[in-house]
């Protein structure tokens, strides 16, 4: 199976909605080599960074909108389990790098671990890339319901950033509006 492919078909358009924001961070992430796709373990590695992206955000939706976060590990064992990856080669790819928090007693905890430490790597990413007002743009016009204006869809990347680019003015008064939020961004998205 390809990686990429499932990545893109299995988690990022797993809500069509938010399809347009994860294809802008994954690209940008491929271009400047953070998602590499051919070293050993990388299909561990992916799968950790795509599900990462996803819990960032549902933090930010939890934070703006106050709905629950559902992003967890589990997601990170399921998506490995459809790749023919079980649960021994994610511990030994947890094991393998010395900044995951490794639990001897509970693997659970040791992947819960690992993925709470690879959302930090890719919230510090995303801000090495992009700066934290487009962030906020970036999720709130990928999250928020524009019902009012128009029907909420987006053909492809280029389109959902002339959205983003065409609406400044009205984001500069929802990052007023939700200063906790925007400060959040700001200060690295990590809990």
């Amino acid at each position: 199976m390809d990686l990429a492919n499932y990545i893109h078909e299995a988690i990022f358009e797993e809500k069509d909605k938010f399809t347009r924001l994860y294809e802008l961070i994954w690209d940008n992430f491929d271009e400047d080599g953070f998602v590499v796709t051919d070293e050993p373990d990388n299909e561990v590695d992916c799968i950790f960074k795509a599900v990462a992206i996803q819990n960032l955000i549902g933090e930010f939706i939890y934070r703006l909108y106050d709905e629950v976060n559902e992003t967890d590990f589990e997601s990170v064992k399921e998506h490995l389990q459809n790749l023919g990856i079980g649960e021994e080669q994610i511990i030994d790819y947890c094991y393998e790098n010395p900044d995951i928090d490794a639990d001897d007693e509970d693997d659970e905890i040791t992947i819960k671990n690992a993925l709470d430490y690879t959302t930090e790597v890719v919230a510090d990413k995303l801000l090495e890339l992009f700066s934290a007002d487009d962030l906020f743009d970036y999720f709130f016009c990928a999250t928020y319901d524009f019902e009012q204006d128009f029907v909420f869809a987006f053909e492809d990347t280029d389109e959902f950033l002339a959205f983003v680019d065409s609406n400044t003015e009205r984001l500069d008064e929802y990052k007023d509006e939700y200063p906790t939020v925007m400060s959040w961004i700001e200060t690295g998205m990590i809990v």
